[in-house]
């Protein structure tokens, strides 16, 4: 079981990282990156404004790798929300006529991994 806990530590880890990188490119990078990544046609403020979204999770990762099991329920309510954003931006992207670039469908695909393994390596509550 430590053996899983540990896994778990460096997932979280590795979460905080990623999820500050996407706030890092969310809420500062120049427009012409933005451009680069094929992001959707998206107005100025709604964009940078996403970006706390990730910078949250960081800061949220970051308390709980203090103590995985006693903070088990920020794990859950992070695979539950990412699962919730991976399917409301599929409805999304088949319901209205939407162009997702690239580095959208990228983070959609790496959301993914990465909840499914928060998941598989989530130690059982008590």
């Amino acid at each position: 079981m430590a053996e899983k806990t540990g896994m778990l530590k460096l997932l979280v880890w590795k979460g905080i990282v990623l999820f500050f990188i996407w706030f890092l490119i969310y809420c500062f990078a120049p427009v012409g990156i933005l451009t680069a990544l094929a992001f959707p046609e998206m107005k100025g403020l709604f964009l940078r404004m996403f970006g706390i979204f990730p910078l949250g999770w960081a800061v949220l990762f970051f308390f709980a790798v203090k103590d995985i099991q006693k903070n088990l329920a920020i794990i859950n309510s992070a695979i539950i929300t990412g699962v919730s954003l991976i399917i409301a931006s599929l409805i999304y992207y088949f319901t209205v006529d939407i162009e997702m670039g690239w580095f959208m469908w990228l983070s959609l695909a790496v959301l993914f991994v990465y909840n499914l393994a928060l998941f598989i390596l989530k130690p059982k509550a008590a």
